[in-house]
């Protein structure tokens, strides 16, 4: 009885090994005669651009601060912002009879000191006096003229360059501080970006470099401009170099001084080269793959890649013009599948 049961499992046991043997054989049948649609290109040579797009703020090309010198109150401001002024003039007045001016002592020690020199002067002309007394009223007169103007500048803040006044940071009757920023003044004519580069950009940064330079609030006025300084070290917090670049302001000054713009610059470019799709290219353990099609069938092709971007890629070896690369479709391929091609 037991031997009966045996043979009884053996055969339904190696009935349903043949069952399986030939669905798995079906599978593969179906497998190798399904068509998989893919998109396609045909290779051929074309031109490539690298570029990127760095984020800086602008200053004029000749850029300077007031600074107060002394402790006073400001009793007058000269001029608003946006007015054009020369260099010299007086744009911001401090108290003159404050508590730390030496401007009235100054004045009136200069003043005193002048007309005796003025006086020692005619008496040398009536002989009346000698010439080392003539030199000594000048000399205390040269010094008081120098103490004079330096207590005069500590209160009468100039512009120190020509241009625009770009900003006024404080009001009449405000208190101020010595080294405190009370204005800037720029040439703002010309402008200048200053930004920053990775280690890996700035190798490709070079002086004279073009660059385009726009401002997100109008990106259809985009002014060219060339690189003019590149930093030779990078910076220890950013590990990024500064760069700064040169370019002619629009005619009414839309861009000002402390604005954020933008930086657009070609890194590399090449012409009539072999390029694809980047999107058809695979990487795996054997590097960079495509698949072309011959026949109806799909071959992968091993090729050597260069210069890329976002949408196309060069190749540097393993295609040639004329053949017929995927484009999309490629996860589902492998070494001689078939495939339908769709637009």
């Amino acid at each position: 009885m037991n031997k009966i049961k045996y043979l009884i499992f053996v055969t339904v046991f190696s009935t349903f090994l043949i069952g399986c043997g030939n669905t798995s054989e079906k599978n593969n049948t179906i497998k190798m005669n399904e068509t998989i649609p893919v998109s396609v290109t045909t290779v051929k040579k074309g031109d490539i651009t690298i570029q990127k797009t760095y984020g800086g703020t602008l200053e004029g090309i000749q850029q300077a601060d007031i600074i107060a010198k002394i402790s006073e109150r400001i009793t007058a401001i000269n001029a608003v912002v946006g007015q054009q002024v020369e260099k010299g003039k007086v744009i911001i007045e401090l108290e003159k009879t404050g508590p730390t001016s030496q401007y009235m002592q100054a004045k009136a020690n200069f003043e005193n000191l002048k007309k005796n020199y003025e006086r020692m002067k005619a008496l040398l002309q009536q002989g009346a006096v000698s010439q080392q007394s003539v030199d000594q009223a000048e000399t205390s007169y040269e010094v008081a003229k120098a103490n004079y103007e330096a207590a005069s500048s500590a209160v009468n803040l100039a512009a120190p360059i020509s241009g625009t006044i770009t900003a006024l940071n404080y009001n009449v009757g405000d208190w101020v501080n010595p080294g405190t920023g009370l204005a800037t003044v720029a040439n703002i004519g010309s402008m200048i970006i200053k930004f920053n580069a990775g280690e890996t950009d700035v190798q490709d940064l070079k002086l004279g470099k073009t660059v385009y330079v726009y401002s997100d609030f109008q990106k259809d006025l985009k002014l060219k401009g060339h690189i003019t300084e590149i930093s030779r070290s990078a910076s220890l917090d950013s590990r990024s170099f500064l760069v700064k670049a040169q370019f002619t302001n629009t005619r009414n000054d839309f861009f000002k001084p402390g604005m954020f713009v933008k930086a657009n610059i070609v890194l590399e470019s090449k012409q009539n080269v072999i390029t694809i799709p980047t999107s058809s290219v695979i990487y795996n353990d054997k590097g960079a793959t495509v698949y072309v099609i011959k026949n109806g069938m799909t071959f992968p092709e091993n090729i050597e890649v260069g210069l890329a971007n976002d949408s196309v890629t060069v190749v540097k070896n393993g295609l040639r013009e004329g053949e017929v690369l995927v484009t999309a479709g490629m996860n589902n391929l492998s070494d001689s599948s078939k495939v339908s091609i769709v637009k």
